[in-house]
């Protein structure tokens, strides 16, 4: 329990020191400074010095950056090439065009803007004066319109020399993903381990601290910040025994926990790159023994005596129930396609049967008496990537 605390409290270290970069980064960007025409920070087409530049050069007045996947999708934009606009500065061609935050360029002229480089490269070759057509993509639809470029001193004037915020971008939740899903599970393995490492048996307990559970998990956005999506992980061991009665034969002991279900999930950005969420699995979950005692020696004519005079016996322990998992996560986006993500939970299971029972051939189930009533329950903890956004 103390392990799981300490990794908790340096999970909300990591994750409040990232929300604290993130947010006076978001707060510097949120205010586009406008100045008069003669001063070096003037906003350009792109963020270039405009060091030489001519009197005659065409303006624009646009804040641009590269389309994003995540953001081509969040505006049902349907193709990968474009540039974004993110702001528009007052007064300058652009706003009197009425283009704005969230539009997509796809065309000037006949040239498509692959991205910010190939734009550049055709503004470079505008002047003010030059009539163009430029085909954008808004709301949905693509549209075109002309417009009459414009030069830096003529468009900009001394009521905009002081700061004028933009609207506030609206951050995205992503649109979904999936991953390799390593979970550590802090289960009781009392009874198990009073059984396994029984000295008729001999096998080393299973660790009482917690196991490492494997699988895989995704989810997709259904919309307003809510993702759907399903996972599962479970846990194997095998292990080997010469049988303490008699060394010609050895006990074999396979080992495996499982937990799975549907997720729902709300996720809650809280910069452009960090999100949390808040959820829940409901599902199934298991324990399952399976043991086989064998001399390993089988022979055709031989195996009706085998099979019902022999040693060798082999059977399939199981006590399975239904599961529910709140938990929360934090996720942090490194690029576009790839996060780490961070998941704390409590599992609860509760048992369909009250015994253990042993499976047999066409999915019967026998009681095994005096079986203990043992839980499925305990803290979840997850760190791993997260391919997606």
């Amino acid at each position: 329990m103390k392990k799981f605390t300490y990794i908790l409290l340096v999970l909300v270290a990591f994750s409040l020191t990232l929300t604290a970069q993130e947010a006076r980064l978001s707060e510097k960007n949120e205010t586009i400074q406008l100045y008069s025409s003669n001063d070096a920070d003037t906003p350009m087409l792109i963020n270039e010095s405009i060091l030489g530049e001519s009197d005659d050069a065409a303006y624009f007045g646009l804040y641009l950056e590269d389309l994003t996947f995540p953001k081509a999708q969040e505006l049902s934009y349907p193709h990968t090439y474009g540039v974004l606009i993110t702001g528009v500065v007052k007064d300058s061609p652009s706003w009197h065009y009425r283009l704005r935050q969230d539009d997509i360029i796809m065309q000037i002229g006949s040239r498509q803007t692959t991205n910010n480089a190939t734009l550049d490269k055709i503004t470079q070759g505008l002047r003010a004066g030059d009539q163009i057509s430029i085909t954008i993509f808004r709301d949905g639809k693509v549209e075109s319109l002309d417009m009459t470029l414009g030069s830096r001193s003529g468009s900009l004037t001394s009521s905009s020399s002081s700061p004028i915020k933009t609207q506030k971008k609206k951050l995205s939740a992503g649109y979904g993903g999936g991953s390799w899903i390593p979970m550590w599970v802090h289960l009781d393995m009392g009874d198990i381990n009073d059984l396994i490492t029984d000295s008729t048996l001999g096998f080393n307990k299973t660790r009482e601290n917690g196991v490492l559970q494997q699988g895989l998990g995704g989810k997709l956005s259904i919309g307003k910040g809510f993702f759907l999506g399903g996972q599962v992980t479970t846990y194997r061991d095998t292990k080997k025994k010469t049988n303490a009665s008699d060394a010609t034969y050895h006990i074999w002991l396979k080992q495996q926990n499982m937990m799975g279900g549907v997720t729902l999930d709300r996720r809650i950005p809280i910069t452009k790159n960090f999100i949390s969420s808040v959820g829940l699995m409901v599902g199934g979950a298991n324990h399952e023994l399976e043991f086989l005692n064998t001399d390993s020696n089988y022979d055709w004519n031989e195996l009706p005596n085998t099979i019902a005079s022999s040693n060798n016996t082999h059977f399939r322990l199981k006590k399975s129930y239904l599961l529910v998992q709140p938990r929360a996560e934090l996720m942090y986006r490194f690029l576009p396609w790839l996060g780490l993500r961070a998941e704390a939970g409590y599992a609860y299971g509760y048992p369909l049967t009250q015994d253990w029972r042993v499976k047999g051939l066409e999915n019967e189930s026998y009681e095994v008496t005096n079986s203990p009533d043992t839980k499925y329950e305990g803290l979840t903890l997850s760190i791993g990537p997260w391919f997606g956004f």
